[in-house]
């Protein structure tokens, strides 16, 4: 905000998000199902704003969970927020929210609350404490936790919020603050397709993709994957300016060069392309014997500039080893949304 997630709770549905396709920012908000605003809570047809019968809350006025606040304000949804921090308070008065005075007044209030908090302790604290969520929400009421937190943690609330006829989803927010103020935020989903329909009305008031992962705690692992991979690709990035330098090379110009590269390219290629597919470009083995000469030519360029290797060649070449295991155990293995495997990360086409 961990270890293998077991299941201890159940989705109303299979997990699937081969149906949601990369778009533009500026189009409309894209989930896993057409259908995913319930006419049950009171949405008319276009699913326009929060269902007349709900109350909305949100704990947790941080940088993300203020602008995610904003948004649903502006989006015609004035939710009631609870933080410990006065100044935080204060950000978003103006939005013209309800500022609750307790944790137990929000919960008595609303009947879908958001929990956007820092940390597993946060997170059961708001929710299990004394005075939390589980102890004054009505009977009905639906958890959503944005926090990126432990999965095990969100099975065991979810299952003790079933015990007092309350539910749970785990529902984790990608990308950044920019991305939230453009409404480009992605929100990953686990929990059943009744509370999936039930809240996305208010999810698409600050998010642009809506995927629905599967059962409770899923979505939390998706997210800490996706946060894993973020920084092995950054982390590459910054020991290849430190390369760069031990080389002798600007390294505002290397910047420029890597961003226009395919050292920018996505680690995950598009669509539903196999990895060595006829046409398309060499296969993975003949891939990695042109990288491995490449990496093999950094190697001796570095060790002449300084006598030392580097340590990005070693990094890439794991990564190498890894995806031609993969490959010789699967070698028809897809990365794109009806793939099978998506740690599946090689394109065919050899780096430009």
């Amino acid at each position: 905000m961990h270890a293998a997630h077991t299941a201890t709770s159940r989705s109303d549905a299979p997990a699937d998000a081969r149906s949601v396709a990369p778009r533009d920012v500026q189009s409309a908000p894209r989930h896993v199902q057409s259908d995913a605003r319930p006419s049950a809570h009171g949405v008319d047809a276009q699913g326009d704003g929060m269902p007349a019968a709900e109350a909305y809350g949100f704990v947790g006025l941080g940088s993300q969970g203020a602008e995610i606040v904003r948004l649903c304000a502006v989006g015609g949804v004035r939710p009631t927020v609870f933080d410990l921090r006065a100044d935080r308070v204060e950000q978003v008065r103006s939005s013209g929210v309800t500022v609750a005075p307790t944790l137990a007044d929000l919960g008595r209030h609303a009947t879908v609350v958001s929990v956007c908090v820092f940390a597993d302790d946060d997170v059961r604290a708001v929710v299990a404490g004394p005075g939390g969520l589980l102890e004054t929400m009505r009977h009905g009421g639906l958890i959503v936790v944005h926090s990126t937190c432990s999965p095990e943690v969100c099975v065991e609330l979810a299952t003790r919020a079933r015990e007092r006829g309350l539910a749970l989803v785990d529902a984790p927010v990608s990308n950044g603050i920019r991305d939230a103020r453009g409404r480009a935020l992605t929100v990953m989903v686990g929990g059943g397709q009744p509370e999936l329909r039930r809240c996305t009305p208010v999810f698409d008031l600050f998010a642009h993709t809506v995927l629905h992962i599967g059962e409770v705690g899923s979505a939390q692992l998706v997210k800490l994957l996706n946060n894993a991979v973020f920084l092995a690709h950054r982390g590459a990035a910054v020991e290849a300016l430190r390369e760069a330098v031990r080389l002798g090379l600007d390294p505002d110009r290397v910047r420029v060069a890597l961003r226009t590269c395919s050292a920018a390219a996505s680690p995950l290629p598009p669509g539903d392309q196999p990895l060595g597919v006829p046409g398309s470009g060499p296969s993975l083995p003949a891939l990695a014997a042109l990288l491995t000469k490449d990496l093999t030519l950094l190697d001796t360029a570095l060790a002449a500039a300084d006598g030392n290797a580097g340590r990005l060649g070693g990094l890439a070449r794991e990564a190498l080893a890894t995806l031609l295991d993969l490959d010789r155990r699967a070698p028809d293995v897809r990365t794109g949304p009806a793939g099978t495997c998506p740690g599946h990360s090689a394109g065919a086409e050899v780096p430009a």
